[in-house]
């Protein structure tokens, strides 16, 4: 049986994340203080304790890359392919042997750093809308002084657009009116994997041009192919266009599956991923470790 290891991305992340796993699991905590040490922040009493910067973009993100790969640590776990969602591709890389920790946590606070930094847009969630019409009316409202686009395609009926702030919530209006059930604006600081990222792209290619990159040594499904790659600048050139490229997750589902993928366990806060798996090819077998109370299930198990 294949087993496709999943990372989360921006949203999952919660208060005491990873403290249980820090403070029970000599591995976790390893790899935890090596993430640490390798941030100019607090990133730890940012994770374990009642923190508001943890829910921003330059925080979040390195704290979800460390949750992921504590409890991978703790639990010795080892995938046969993986799969991240937008910065989850990041500690993906590193299981697959792409790039190192200390590199990884480099690459992690410099993207959430940049795309905080890229305001001025907005996101929306929409559900019930079927991805070709949601797509059409992306197109046709968009035009040369603003644009509107899919940003994350996480499941047939689940879908977030992204793009210039007042054209997200004109689009809310006509999504209703095409007969999407629901459109929720997303609290988020900018208009992530749009055109709007175009900035934050260029100056994150600068500082990822010279950080080595490896063959992976188990598959890695990219977001913006959504197939496995093997080749390393293949895989540095498309997590950089990741930023300004949608995140097709239904699609990277279909490929796993596809590749005899039968169990995908995510690794990290929450269960997000598990429901948008169950959404795309209920066959799979899913399942999540967060807590050191599950590590301990998945370890004696």
């Amino acid at each position: 049986m294949k087993k496709l290891i999943l990372f989360p991305g921006q949203g999952a992340q919660y208060a005491g994340m990873a403290k249980d796993i820090y403070e029970n699991s000599p591995e976790g905590r390893t790899l935890l203080d090596e993430v640490f040490m390798n941030v100019d922040f607090d990133l730890k009493s940012i994770m374990f304790e009642e923190d508001e910067r943890l829910n921003q973009t330059e925080y979040t993100q390195p704290a979800l890359f460390a949750h992921s790969l504590a409890v991978l640590a703790a639990t010795g776990l080892k995938g046969d392919i993986v799969l991240g969602h937008s910065l989850g591709e990041l500690p993906a890389l590193v299981h697959a042997g792409v790039i190192s920790v200390k590199d990884g946590v480099s690459i992690v606070a410099k993207r959430g750093e940049l795309m905080s930094e890229s305001t001025g847009g907005g996101m929306a969630a929409v559900i019930g809308m079927e991805y070709g019409a949601l797509s059409e009316l992306c197109e046709s409202m968009s035009d040369a002084e603003r644009k509107i686009q899919p940003a994350n395609i996480n499941a047939p009926d689940q879908i977030v657009v992204s793009g210039d702030r007042t054209l997200v919530d004109e689009f809310a209006a006509e999504a209703k009116a095409q007969g999407a059930r629901r459109v929720m604006p997303l609290n988020v600081s900018g208009a992530f994997h749009s055109h709007l990222m175009e900035p934050a792209k260029v100056e994150f290619r600068k500082f990822i041009e010279d950080i080595p990159f490896n063959a992976p040594v188990i598959p890695v499904i990219q977001n913006v192919s959504a197939k496995a790659e093997t080749d390393p600048e293949t895989i540095k050139a498309q997590l950089i266009d990741q930023l300004t490229s949608p995140v097709r997750f239904v699609e990277c589902i279909e490929a796993a599956a596809a590749a005899g993928v039968e169990e995908a366990v995510e690794v990290g806060p929450k269960k997000v991923l598990n429901g948008l798996v169950r959404k795309i090819d209920r066959s799979i077998k899913t399942s999540n470790i967060d807590t050191m109370e599950q590590v301990k299930e998945f370890t004696n198990g």
